[in-house]
């Protein structure tokens, strides 16, 4: 077989430019499904604090070590598997965690206030006398619901009855229906419940015109801003940040009640209720558990720091940021969550301050009782919901993996859970700081998505060695490959899952996996995968297994990894599977003149990725991670993201240079690209 000791780089980094847009490939003798993984613990990592976990898996560590590899300095992860930590890397290392830290803040808040509580909002006043007059002001008494909405914003903003809301129009209902006909004075906000600082002091000024949240209160409604309606034809809504939500939020209820023919003398202000008023209306919002699972689907930072208030109301120690986190903190500690080394100062990351470990994220989320417990549920679902509807889409996370994100200029993170596919679930935390969240980092993720979402085991009986991907150009050497013929086709740099049952192809997988020796992987022009009789390419792709499992029965999954491109020089007779007698095939030097087309072509998929994503198309983000350092892979890289069927991948696979293969995949994105416009434009 063709081996390599030189020149060469480490999988986990090369495999930055696959992970993004894993293929999906057929197996070889089977049904097409993707390998079906398990989980097995593995030795920590060097890099990091030692684990007591026992060595069962030392490949899973290896992998991850490259995503770590990949990641800026001040970073660390930590991978449990059903409750068993399997991996540490800097674990105990106090980052910002940014909207991660909102998993710490939803137990203590689910864990101190309960997940059945509700929120009420009500009216309080005089009764109204013979002629349903009032005599005096009225109060809209705010009780901390994050979700009071009017009918008109929800209508605006599209909150559909999915999402948990408390409509402030029922309440203006139940005002009207107690017999209130007119107000001569006027409706006062009263959000006394908690202080009056409308932001964490800390934060910086930029929040607020960011919208990174509204302004905090006890008595917010449609988030503390304001709608101005269009006054003509083609001209936007717009919304404008209230600098007191409590006397905007009774100036909307006012224009509610006069809609409904309630004559208001006053047009609404802050205020506190009289006492011993009566109550002329109340509603009530949804259940915690509901309003905290909007707050982790979406990241909502103001539901964070609303309830960090409740939490201090709850306390007694009053509805304050500062009471509010002082309390998570000790609750944090007294249910074992937290250490020393956190860092709290506020509920919802925003402030770079605050710090936390890999460790006391894992801790949280696996006590929260796993994917199916009081945070699995309500988390966002790779490339399915939430803030990763549009991640890890084509990677093997996609579907798999339930984790709350957090992004800050120079923070990135990612906590959760990974159903794997036997019905193990990996818990994980992981966290960089200190680099601007770019495709590198973005990458590493990716990476990390893919290793945990395609997790098998390795075979006990082959050593876990380095896997390695090409540096262009090689010299060229000779050898034999065992050979998968497939009806799809592996590009250098991208990852290929195999299920395997034929035999021929078992004794194939047994022996590369037992010597470490790699295998080929060629385009059946014509016929069956199973069987043999098939018509078979010249041109194809040194892959190297990065994971492996062999089920009772003697089947397969295994995970490749392609190497380099190689030509077939000559089929030898099967020894029972197919072999070839190869040669590597290394694009030439490309020198400088490179640098542009890959820009160019780069930006056209791009264009594409993004019409395809307007027209509904399952495929890549738009934004998915295109820079690669390495020319070769660079170019196989944006082959694969490409919306091309296997005989234009692999017209691109053979294309004799860097040059041929970006002018091919530019004309061939031209013709997808017209297609696209042609069908926007019957939208």
């Amino acid at each position: 077989m063709v081996r390599r000791s030189g020149r060469r780089i480490v999988v986990a980094v090369a495999t930055l430019i696959g992970v993004a847009a894993l293929p999906a490939s057929p197996a070889v003798g089977s049904s097409g499904r993707a390998p079906t993984p398990t989980t097995t613990s593995t030795t920590p990592s060097s890099t990091g604090p030692s684990s007591t976990a026992p060595a069962k898996a030392p490949t899973l560590a290896q992998n991850l070590d490259g995503v770590m590899a990949a990641s800026p300095a001040d970073s660390c992860l930590t991978v449990m598997i059903d409750g068993e930590t399997v991996y540490r890397h800097d674990s105990s290392q106090p980052l910002a965690p940014a909207s991660t830290e909102k998993l710490l803040t939803a137990t203590v808040a689910l864990d101190q206030l309960g997940a059945s509580t509700r929120f009420d909002t009500k009216v309080l006043g005089p009764k109204p006398n013979a002629d349903g007059v009032i005599s005096g002001d009225v109060a809209l008494v705010g009780g901390g619901d994050p979700v009071l909405l009017t009918d008109a914003h929800r209508f605006v903003k599209h909150v559909g009855a999915d999402q948990p809301y408390t409509s402030l129009d029922v309440l203006a209902d139940q005002v009207v229906a107690s017999g209130v006909r007119g107000i001569s004075g006027q409706v006062l906000g009263d959000d006394h419940r908690y202080d009056s600082l409308r932001t964490v002091p800390s934060w910086p000024e930029r929040y607020a015109r960011q919208g990174q949240s509204g302004p905090i209160g006890a008595l917010l409604v449609d988030r503390g801003y304001d709608l101005i309606l269009p006054v003509a034809p083609d001209t936007k809504v717009i919304e404008r940040r209230a600098d007191d939500p409590a006397a905007s939020a009774a100036r909307t209820f006012t224009a509610l009640l006069r809609a409904r023919g309630v004559l208001v003398t006053g047009d609404g202000a802050t205020g506190a209720a009289t006492p011993g008023s009566g109550q002329l209306g109340k509603v009530t919002s949804p259940p915690l558990d509901d309003i905290i699972g909007r707050m982790l689907l979406t990241s909502d930072n103001q539901i964070a720091e609303m309830l960090t208030k409740e939490i201090g109301v709850h306390a007694g120690q009053g509805g304050s940021t500062a009471a509010g986190v002082a309390e998570i903190a000790r609750r944090g500690r007294e249910l074992g969550l937290t250490s020393g080394a956190a860092h709290i100062v506020d509920g919802s990351g925003l402030d770079p301050t605050n710090r936390a470990t890999c460790d006391e994220l894992t801790k949280v989320l696996h006590a929260s009782g796993g994917l199916g417990g009081t945070l699995g549920d309500d988390l966002p679902v790779a490339g399915r919901s939430g803030t990763l509807i549009a991640r890890f889409r084509g990677n093997p996370a996609e579907g798999r993996l339930h984790a709350k994100t957090g992004s800050l200029t120079d923070v990135t993170a990612l906590a959760g859970f990974v159903a794997l596919p036997k019905g193990e679930t990996a818990t994980f935390a992981y966290i960089a700081n200190g680099a601007p969240v770019d495709a590198r980092v973005k990458g590493a993720q990716d990476l990390l998505g893919a290793i945990l979402g395609s997790y098998v085991p390795p075979c006990p009986a082959a050593p876990a060695a380095p896997v390695v991907a090409p540096i262009a150009p090689y010299a060229s050497e000779m050898g034999v490959l065992g050979m998968f013929p497939l009806q799809s086709v592996l590009l250098p740099g991208a990852v290929l899952p195999l299920h395997v049952f034929e035999d021929r192809y078992r004794v194939l997988v047994g022996r590369c996996v037992a010597a470490d020796e790699d295998f080929g992987v060629v385009l059946i022009s014509r016929g069956s995968e199973v069987g043999g009789g098939d018509v078979r390419t010249d041109v194809g792709t040194q892959a190297r297994i990065v994971q492996a499992e062999q089920a009772d029965d003697g089947r397969w999954g295994i995970l490749a990894l392609g190497i380099n491109r190689v030509r077939v020089e000559e089929w030898l007779p099967d020894d029972p599977h197919p072999r070839a007698q190869v040669t590597d095939w290394p694009d030439p030097d490309p020198g400088v003149g490179v640098d542009q087309p890959l820009t160019d072509v780069g930006a056209q998929l791009r264009r594409v990725l993004a019409m395809r994503a307007e027209l509904g198309d399952p495929g890549p983000s738009p934004t998915v991670p295109m820079e690669v350092d390495d020319p070769t892979l660079a170019s196989f890289h944006l082959a694969s993201l490409a919306p091309l069927g296997d005989l234009d991948r692999h017209t691109l696979l053979a294309a004799p240079t860097i040059a041929d293969r970006l002018g091919a995949l530019g004309g061939m994105l031209d013709d997808v690209e017209a297609i696209c416009r042609a069908r926007l434009s019957g939208l």
